[in-house]
């Protein structure tokens, strides 16, 4: 089953915002008594920028490889398309990026920000 490059970048991003998510509740479960939940909700944000960050990179292979396979681009095309990747994919990038600092941050310091 062949899934469209929007609907792939669709699921990183929702994984991405489920991370977020779930840190945001564990925080306020903390605040509710649970001291525990904050600091390791640092270790699942960073397994799910992790895993984002390689679908994303398997997404961007998949399509590179989609393109120097076929003989209708140039060689133009195709040095752009290796120095300018989409957007999209730059900015969940970033934010793969971002969630896996804040969630290395969140893990080892967790229990000193509550």
């Amino acid at each position: 089953m062949k899934v469209s490059l929007k609907n792939a970048y669709f699921r990183v991003g929702l994984e991405l915002t489920i991370a977020w998510l779930f840190v945001a509740f564990s925080y306020y479960v903390s605040q509710l008594g649970a001291t525990d939940w904050f600091s390791r909700s640092g270790a699942v944000m960073c397994l799910l920028a992790a895993g984002a960050n390689f679908a994303l990179v398997k997404l961007h292979q998949r399509d590179l490889a989609r393109i120097f396979r076929d003989q209708e681009h140039s060689p133009r095309e195709k040095a752009q398309a290796i120095l300018r990747p989409p957007k999209t994919f730059a900015r969940l990038s970033r934010l793969s990026y971002l969630t896996g600092i804040f969630g290395t941050a969140i893990w080892g310091y967790g229990d000193l920000l509550l």
